[in-house]
């Protein structure tokens, strides 16, 4: 997800460039397994703004059976990179110190994938399920209750606790 974009530096404010991504992920610090989309980039004053759409494929864990799945998140990207070499120059340039800046390497390629990265992760599920009606594993024996059930409840339970027993029969209907 790296774009060379030392020519689109070199140009007038207002400049642009359309590029399509289809590329697999096969980096473990990247939560991604997959992207794919279009992004847009133009040349500002600082740096060069990047608009993207793109379509996420990301390997979870369902957070009720375990089970691995891959779920696809729709994202879009809104951002500035600043060079950190001036490309005509060759000299050092800083990005404003106010912000976090995304940079643009000394190489001129752009990268995108940090903030693609960045937006995954904020778009993902904090506890993801592999599907809605997903019923997860059994906190007794752990079997996983997607298969069927299991007859962990079933058992002779204490006569005190008999009460409570008819209301997990209902909510298990």
């Amino acid at each position: 997800m790296k774009y060379n974009v030392a020519q689109l530096l070199k140009e007038a404010i207002g400049s642009h460039r359309n590029f399509d991504i289809e590329e697999d992920i096969c980096d473990a610090e990247h939560p991604m397994e997959h992207v794919r989309g279009a992004v847009d980039m133009v040349r500002t004053h600082q740096g060069i703004w990047v608009q993207a759409r793109l379509v996420v494929r990301v390997p979870q864990y369902c957070s009720r059976c375990l089970d691995a799945f891959s779920r696809t998140i729709r994202i879009e990207l809104d951002e500035e990179y600043f060079p950190e070499v001036d490309v005509k120059t060759g000299m050092s340039a800083l990005p404003p110190d106010e912000w976090d800046a995304l940079c643009i390497a000394a190489d001129q390629n752009l990268d995108l994938a940090e903030a693609t990265r960045q937006a995954t992760l904020a778009a993902m599920p904090l506890k993801p399920l592999c599907k809605p009606e997903c019923v997860g594993i059994c906190d007794r024996c752990g079997c996983d209750r997607n298969q069927g059930p299991c007859d962990c409840y079933n058992r002779e339970i204490d006569p005190r606790w008999a009460a409570l027993r008819s209301l997990m029969d209902e909510q298990q209907l």
